[in-house]
């Protein structure tokens, strides 16, 4: 289920956009249960003890639940921010091992490397950001490889030089590779559903409650479903950590560009 057009609304237009749907879900539905509500389990208290038992359990699986899938989008959002400025500094290591090289080899590989940083700030991120999973890149990484394996070291300090290379090279290209495989994944449809209907499902047993003042009613109804709301919001800003308002910057290698490549 994926939200990236809802991602053109400001984050704070859209944040009070769902807490308004939410809530207004909830007093809508109660205002239009409450009379048959109350014909079908009489005067208050009626059966709000057994009711409580009831929102009481579901409150604490549905609010457990969504709970774990808010920890889980950070940590994804978290963990993959740890990894774009771990890719970026690898490439930084790589760059500097490769000015080590001779001549045309170290121009060549200098420069492939810039184009392909290059590339990546202006063409591949923003496609990230639209959901796209950039692929021009791997022909600069082809041509880089292609000269980094052709390069003979002469020397043992060169050989030194060369295996750091290699090494690092063969580390940015697993960091690259995770990189993009997240670009377009997010929270399972199938989750989606268990967490909309767990919402509906806390709603609609709230609605059973028989309550002589019916402002306290409204009130209580609008609190909860804003707090469903604002969680919800919490984990559509954080399902794709390469899209929406708050997401992964490119900074890192924006820094790497600057400081060492121009």
């Amino acid at each position: 289920m994926s939200f990236f057009w809802l991602y053109g609304i400001p984050s704070f237009i859209f944040f009070i956009l769902v807490i308004l749907f939410f809530a207004g879900f909830s007093i809508g539905g109660y205002l239009l249960t409450r009379k048959k509500v109350e014909r079908w389990l009489g005067a208050p208290p009626a059966q709000n003890e057994v009711i409580s038992y009831y929102i009481a359990a579901t409150g604490v699986v549905y609010g457990i639940t969504l709970g774990l899938i808010a920890v889980s989008v950070w940590d994804n959002y978290v963990h993959t921010t740890i990894k774009v400025e771990e890719e970026a500094a690898t490439l930084s290591v790589l760059y500097r091992d490769v000015n080590s090289y001779t001549e045309p080899y170290r121009t060549k590989l200098m420069g492939e490397l810039k184009s392909y940083t290059h590339y990546l700030l202006e063409d591949a991120w923003p496609q990230q950001e639209r959901g796209i999973t950039p692929i021009a890149g791997v022909d600069y990484m082809n041509n880089f490889q292609e000269l980094l394996y052709k390069y003979e070291p002469a020397s043992d300090g060169q050989k030194l030089i060369h295996s750091s290379s290699l090494h690092s090279y063969e580390n940015y290209m697993l960091l690259r590779r995770q990189r993009i495989q997240r670009v377009g994944k997010g929270v399972a449809s199938m989750i989606w559903w268990v967490v909309f209907f767990g919402a509906l499902v806390n709603l609609m047993l709230s609605w059973l409650f028989v309550v002589r003042n019916k402002s306290l009613h409204v009130l209580m109804n609008a609190l909860l479903g804003a707090l469903i709301g604002a969680l919800i919001f919490l984990i559509i800003v954080l399902d794709y950590p390469f899209q929406g308002w708050f997401r992964v910057s490119s900074e890192p290698f924006q820094t790497t560009y600057n400081q060492l490549m121009k």
